[in-house]
């Protein structure tokens, strides 16, 4: 990972002086974690504006030519510290992890050594700001025993946001299922529209029983957050909302104004001074 020297006091300058933020080259970085098709590249491009093949692969501050990032089906790069990378959203810096798959063990090791080896850093610039965790709602799977084991990895120091994916899958394989175990007098417009009712309600109390299991598992003063989103895949203006939505959950996680603003910067929204910039790197 970069050493970038990015050690500042937020007390030296004036929050609005841009060509001091701006000659920073301040780095927001977030681990993101889930089990294959989880939904992890619909996230980062969403939030990067762009799609995955646009992105870049870094390691230890140089970029490695002729390297992408596969798409959803991939299991993950097979270097946690490797750096995934938008021109888009030059002040975001992504690390994925395989690992979350039965069998697992060591690539979720190195990923634990990675976010303890982070939070140990001294320099803002090496430091690992959240961890992004996506968990599907549209499969039927319990949670693997290494998804728990994340729980116990923040501790208190890194935000954890859980990110419950593919809400509007889940309500339509329930709603499918509903359909198809009616009598045969059961049809019409009327019934499936409520199927579909029936099935959100279904879906919400899932979310609900699965946030009071995933907050067991936690430590006590660990920073826990979540988020469900639906209808990612393509940019529309609810995928753009639920894009700001994560990086508010996000902001909200994190302890001090120092990142505060450093995410600010990096998104481009002043939190400070609740404004917005016109703000490009």
């Amino acid at each position: 990972m970069a050493g970038n020297d990015t050690s500042f006091d937020v007390h030296t300058a004036d929050s609005d002086d841009l060509e001091f933020w701006r000659s920073r080259k301040l780095r927001f970085r977030v681990l993101i974690l889930g089990r294959a098709n989880a939904g992890k590249t619909t996230i980062l491009e969403r939030i990067a504006g762009a799609s995955i093949g646009e992105a870049e692969v870094w390691r230890y501050g140089k970029r490695r030519r002729g390297q992408i990032v596969k798409g959803q089906r991939d299991r993950g790069l097979h270097n946690v510290k490797d750096e995934i990378r938008f021109p888009s959203r030059p002040g975001f810096v992504f690390h994925d992890s395989r690992g979350f798959e039965a069998g697992s063990s060591e690539e979720l090791d190195r990923a634990r050594r990675f976010v303890e080896d982070s939070s140990a850093a001294t320099s803002l610039g090496d430091q690992l700001h959240a961890i992004w965790m996506c968990l599907p709602l549209d499969e039927a799977r319990e949670l693997f025993d290494t998804e728990k084991e994340v729980f116990s990895w923040a501790r208190g120091r890194i935000p954890l946001l859980v990110i419950f994916t593919k809400r509007d899958g889940a309500v339509n394989k329930v709603t499918s299922q509903i359909i198809s175990t009616a009598s045969e007098s059961a049809s019409g417009r009327a019934f499936r529209r409520k199927a579909r009712i029936n099935a959100e309600i279904t879906v919400t109390t899932h979310i609900k029983e699965r946030e009071k299991e995933l907050r067991q598992l936690g430590q006590v003063h660990s920073a826990i957050a979540f988020l469900t989103t639906s209808d990612m895949t393509e940019l529309t203006d609810a995928s753009e909302s639920a894009s700001a939505n994560l990086i508010k959950a996000t902001e909200e996680g994190l302890a001090g104004p120092k990142l505060k603003i450093v995410l600010s910067l990096v998104w481009g929204r002043n939190v400070l001074n609740n404004g917005f910039w016109c703000f490009f790197w």
